[in-house]
């Protein structure tokens, strides 16, 4: 691991650690604790509440990120969930949650291929989606199933780039005690989602790097 961690935190209101009882208390914050190596390294949180993939996609038009994102050593990306909480108050109607889940997935295809453009040697980590219901709502397994099907497009997106996936799917399902609202991680969700990304982290360095895949 390199000794001068940039790390660069992109994404959602998972990102920005709302739902955590202090931000130290965020994934964010968490992973870069366990990936530093000395006091020169540094974390910058790009998250925000609420937002798209299509707006984080905008976002990597702006100049001063992308200088950003052509030193970073590690990058993470939680998206995707407010894409489908449109969707859903959107009267959950099926041709719009198709249109939805093909706009996601090109979203993640341009943002990885953006990052990478970038910045060829980064590790991104990229985290699916989780379904925050509990087992007595009625669309529950509606849900859960649609979430499967999506977190298989971030499985394969993340593939098809060679970055690291997180689905912290199985983890969440049907726990609420996780939660700090109705879709938000608490402390001890968020310490499981950092346990996710660092045991991801640890496991890369046992892989073959990109030149090495066939």
């Amino acid at each position: 691991m390199e000794n001068q961690v940039l790390y660069i935190a992109l994404g959602d209101s998972l990102t920005k650690g709302v739902g955590a009882s202090a931000h130290e208390r965020s994934f964010t914050a968490s992973f870069f604790h366990g990936i530093k190596q000395t006091k020169d390294c540094r974390y910058i949180n790009l998250g925000k509440s609420g937002r798209s993939s299509g707006e984080l996609l905008q976002l990597l038009t702006d100049s001063k990120i992308c200088d950003l994102l052509k030193r970073a050593t590690h990058v993470t990306i939680t998206i995707g969930g407010n894409d489908m909480i449109r969707a859903y108050q959107n009267n959950f109607n099926l041709s719009g949650i198709i249109r939805t889940i093909r706009t996601l997935k090109q979203n993640l295809e341009y943002i990885l291929q953006s990052i990478t453009d970038l910045n060829p040697d980064t590790h991104i980590f990229l985290m699916g989606l989780y379904n925050p219901g509990t087992s007595d709502h009625k669309l529950y397994k509606v849900a859960t199933q649609l979430i499967r099907r999506i977190n298989r497009i971030y499985e394969g997106t993340a593939t098809q780039f060679g970055v690291n996936i997180i689905i912290p799917m199985d983890s969440f399902l049907n726990k609420p005690y996780l939660l700090a609202d109705e879709v938000h991680p608490n402390d001890q969700g968020y310490k499981i989602i950092t346990d996710l990304f660092l045991g991801n982290q640890r496991l890369q360095y046992l892989l073959p790097t990109k030149d090495d895949r066939v």
